[in-house]
């Protein structure tokens, strides 16, 4: 998964990249974060796993020049305000990705149009229609992630109004619990915003744990935000995580809510989706309680599920498949 943080200068869009990177593997505008998991933890430990791999998430920080073609090609878009209207920032952010996408829309059904007149294709005609009713949702003021998936058609057009977005909005301390009962309203599907003082958040994190203890005290900070972003990100994206857990290695996998067995197999592997048999699937926890494949199989708690079966958050799943 792969965010991209952009922002007008002096927002703190960098200063909000070096926090939460602060532990990840940097390289120059990009870092690595790996997530924290607990169950992942739990479940190769029962496993005995030689190795865990835990769910790995980007974070670019690009130059100006080269944000627009980075935003494009995300998965998800981290937009950094510092105003004392965000909201009006938010929304002029959203308008000037309508009219983007627009012009990228409308291109594209001129040019099929053009195709379709030469050749009498159904297809086309069926991707014409589809585009033209992307167009007028655009042309109501409608973000499309509020309509549509990333379906074929729109796949590889780089429309931003389709990106999930978080609105960081960054505020003095004391402005953090107003904003924060603002950002409630900001929500939506793949929308919402996060509100921090990215400076103070800066010298907290940086601070021994016990003088950041009476720091907090001092401000009557009650927590480090910082810290509750991914929560957030997850939540916004509709990410959830399932598991897969070996001898080998136990892998932590995020995914979409609704995501079926066959495209969490693709997710692993497109050999394995290619070959699909079925999903042997259980909840972490029976699987931990029952300490592993051997115990689940005994205690009657395996399930064995379909292709169209839909994923839930905490699966653990062993895929069979024809090699």
């Amino acid at each position: 998964m792969k965010f991209v943080i952009f922002g007008e200068p002096q927002t703190g869009k960098t200063a909000f990249f070096n926090l939460l990177t602060g532990l990840g593997e940097k390289k120059k505008h990009i870092a690595v974060v790996k997530v924290p998991d607990p169950r992942l933890d739990s479940v190769a430990e029962v496993e005995k796993s030689a190795k865990k791999t835990p769910i790995s998430l980007s974070f670019v920080d690009p130059p100006a020049r080269e944000q627009i073609n980075e935003m494009k090609g995300g998965d998800a878009l981290l937009h950094v305000i510092k105003s004392d209207d965000p909201l009006k920032e938010i929304k002029k952010k959203e308008e000037e990705f309508l009219i983007s996408d627009l012009e990228i829309i409308s291109g594209k059904v001129e040019r099929l149009e053009k195709e379709y007149s030469k050749r009498k294709d159904k297809e086309l005609e069926k991707e014409i229609d589809f585009l033209r009713k992307v167009k007028e949702t655009l042309e109501k003021g409608i973000c499309l992630r509020q309509e549509y998936e990333e379906e074929s058609y729109l796949k590889g057009l780089g429309l931003l109004s389709l990106k999930p977005i978080i609105h960081v909005i960054n505020c003095d301390f004391e402005n953090v619990e107003k904003w924060d009962r603002v950002a409630k309203s900001i929500s939506g599907k793949m929308k919402g915003a996060f509100v921090i003082d990215v400076k103070t958040e800066q010298e907290l994190l940086e601070s021994p744990e016990k003088e950041r203890k009476e720091l907090m005290e001092e401000f009557g900070i009650r927590e480090v935000r910082a810290k509750k972003f991914l929560e957030k990100a997850f939540k916004v994206l509709e990410l959830i995580v399932f598991y897969t857990p070996g001898e080998k290695e136990t892998r932590a996998l995020e995914i979409r809510k609704g995501t079926t067995a066959l495209e969490a197999a693709g997710k692993i592997h497109t050999d394995i989706a290619k070959g699909f048999i079925r999903a042997e699937v259980c909840n972490w926890e029976e699987f931990v309680d029952s300490g592993g494949w051997t115990g689940v199989k005994q205690s009657g708690k395996l399930r064995l599920e379909g292709k169209d079966y839909v994923v839930q958050d905490g699966d653990v799943i062993y895929f069979r498949f024809n090699r």
